[in-house]
């Protein structure tokens, strides 16, 4: 697994913590709007990281897995933290 993996995970997480917290906590929006909010900050943050050369390389599994248990868990403890 390469780095650029394990940011897209982490992109994704913090897309939809994101959009989410501004749709509950700022402004309610669509559903449409919030699925297309959270699709282009996707899409741009990840055109983004593929400029990074330095994502190529690649991570063991040990810390892909700790990576990936670690945006998991930050995902669902910010759902019930910020009541999302």
């Amino acid at each position: 697994m390469t780095k650029q993996k394990l940011l897209n995970g982490v992109i994704l997480a913090f897309s939809v913590i994101f959009v989410r917290f501004i749709d509950v906590r700022i402004y309610n929006m669509h559903v449409v709007l919030v699925i297309l909010l959270i699709v282009a900050l996707i899409a741009g943050l990840s055109k983004l990281a593929a400029r990074l050369p330095s994502l190529e390389e690649p991570v063991d599994r040990r810390k892909a897995i700790v990576i990936n248990f670690a945006v998991l868990l930050a995902l669902v403890l910010s759902f019930f933290a910020l009541e999302l």
